[in-house]
């Protein structure tokens, strides 16, 4: 049983519920991943990337990442001269695509997708193709766990949080976690932040809030070692834990030595503003093209269709962006946090990778930092396993 299933959702009705739209996103029950060597493919898709590639012996392709509702697929399709035809058509953003599965290396490599003919169609059909929650999964469930989360902080966090939300959420709702590793889909940076607050409440119930932290890593552990012995014995599963566990129980070392109280209200604004900064860093179709004019007098920007990383947000990264963003809203909000607690809710942004050479711009050293990065591990790999053993 995994540890989602042993933690009860917080759901309460919250009356801050219709402030906020959630979009709808139709869920596809095709899945191009499933399909064997040589199928052949007729499928609508955005495209997310596109460039010209040439071999050693001078034969030329278009090299592409495209996105269907059910997630990204590499692609490929030969030119025959015929490059100044094809180009504008993939940089339309939404096309009609015919070809077949391959698979290389064979028998067991990665799947693509070599395109025979494309054709472009109405961007109206778009956010159907961009890939939504998984299974039964809706935004609905997680925004209302949202604000129920929101609602059990102390009065000033809590306007803190929604001052926020007003003012990303449109972005917020409908960005991705991250574009290959976990929560690659659109709702996906909502999940993720509902379910790591979820975790983070219930741990911060306990009166031994690490015994409950080791608790949680031991069933991330069983799952990890039911994947070894599965792979010893012949079935081909990506490791979601390898190289997890010695940077959990660092977190948790870490914890106990500092002997600390765990603060809710400050976790839980280190959880909300850490990875915000990623509908910077990502692009797709729904993106606001006047998000970065929110921070500074910039200019807008156009965007990609499918989900990609975006070429100027990459410049600064999630963890800046989330600084700024917290920076924003206390302005927006006309909040002021006393001096050490506004530096902890940055210090925890600016470390929740736990490492440097994990991205982190220093290392965590509070006990909501510590716990912050754990929390973020725990479900980060936790979706990546899951996603792993969907058809198993």
């Amino acid at each position: 049983m995994n540890y989602y299933q042993q933690i009860d959702p917080v759901i309460d009705s919250s009356m801050n519920r219709d402030r906020f739209q959630i979009p709808q996103i139709e869920k596809s029950k095709e899945r191009l991943d499933q399909l064997a060597d040589g199928t052949p493919v007729q499928t609508k898709a955005l495209v997310s990337t596109v460039e010209v590639r040439e071999g050693k012996n001078g034969a030329k392709w278009l090299q592409l990442s495209v996105t269907t509702a059910n997630g990204m697929m590499r692609a490929k399709h030969w030119l025959r001269g015929n490059e100044s035809e094809l180009l504008p058509i993939y940089e339309s953003g939404v096309i009609e695509l015919s070809g077949k599965i391959d698979v290389y290396p064979k028998p067991d490599g990665a799947k693509s997708i070599t395109i025979d003919r494309v054709h472009p169609i109405s961007k109206d059909e778009a956010i159907s193709l961009l890939p939504g929650l998984p299974g039964d999964e809706t935004m609905e469930q997680f925004a209302d766990e949202l604000f129920s989360l929101i609602d059990t902080l102390s009065p000033t966090y809590q306007q803190i949080a929604y001052g926020l939300l007003d003012f990303v959420w449109d972005d917020f709702v409908l960005s991705p976690a991250a574009l290959y590793h976990h929560h690659n889909y659109a709702g996906g940076l909502l999940k993720h932040t509902v379910c790591m607050l979820r975790l983070g409440y219930r741990i911060q119930e306990q009166d031994d809030y690490l015994a409950m932290v080791f608790r949680v890593i031991k069933e991330a552990e069983q799952l990890h070692k039911v994947d070894l012995w599965n792979t010893m014995n012949g079935v081909k599963i990506e490791q979601a834990y390898k190289g997890t566990f010695e940077s959990l129980y660092a977190a948790c070392e870490a914890m106990a030595e500092r002997k600390e109280p765990l603060s809710w209200d400050e976790l839980a604004l280190g959880i909300l503003f850490h990875d915000i900064g990623k509908i910077y860093e990502y692009s797709h179709l729904l993106s606001s093209p006047n998000r970065f004019e929110k921070l500074s007098p910039v200019e807008g920007t156009s965007e990609t269709t499918g989900i990609s990383i975006n070429p100027i947000g990459k410049l600064i990264g999630h963890m800046p962006y989330g600084g700024l963003l917290f920076e924003e809203t206390l302005r927006h909000t006309s909040t002021r946090l006393p001096l050490d607690v506004h530096h902890r809710i940055w210090h925890m942004i600016l470390s929740h990778h736990g490492k440097r050479e994990w991205g982190s711009s220093v290392l965590p050293m509070t006990t909501e930092a510590w716990m912050l990065h754990l929390i973020d591990l725990l479900d980060a790999r936790y979706e990546k396993w899951a996603r792993a053993h969907e058809d198993l």
